[in-house]
C-alpha cells in the first residue's frame, strides 16, 4: 500500500520526457572541440562542473595545446554555448584562445 511518502516521491520525477530527449548527453559533448563565431577553434570540452544548488552547470574547457598535454582547464557557463548540427558543433561566441587562456586556471578539488 502506498503512503503520502512515495506519492511524493514519484512527484519530484514527474517529467516531460520529449524535453529530455531534445537535450545532449554529457559524453557525446565530452572532447568535443569548440570553436567561436568565425570557426576557430578555441577549446575542447575536457568535463562538466554542477553546482551544488542545482542551479548552474559550467563547462571546463582545456584551452591552449588542444592535444590537452599542455593546455590550462578554464571554466565557462554552460549557457554560454550555442549548439548546431546537433551537437556536431559548438560554439562560444565573442572567444579567442588568447583571451580563454588569461582566464584563471579551473582546478578539480579532491
Amino acid at each position: 500500500m502506498p503512503t503520502d511518502m512515495a506519492a511524493q516521491e514519484v512527484g519530484l520525477v514527474d517529467i516531460e520526457v520529449k524535453d529530455v530527449a531534445k537535450g545532449f548527453r554529457a559524453e557525446t559533448l565530452k572532447l568535443k572541440t569548440v570553436v567561436n563565431e568565425k570557426g576557430e577553434a578555441i577549446g575542447k570540452i575536457d568535463d562538466f562542473i554542477f553546482s551544488r544548488d542545482g542551479g548552474q552547470v559550467f563547462v571546463v574547457l582545456a584551452v591552449g595545446d588542444l592535444t590537452g598535454l599542455h593546455g590550462n582547464l578554464i571554466a565557462v557557463p554552460f549557457q554560454k554555448l550555442q549548439f548546431g548540427d546537433g551537437a556536431n558543433k559548438v560554439v562560444l561566441p565573442g572567444a579567442t584562445r588568447e583571451a580563454l587562456t588569461k582566464l584563471p586556471v579551473f582546478l578539480h578539488e579532491k
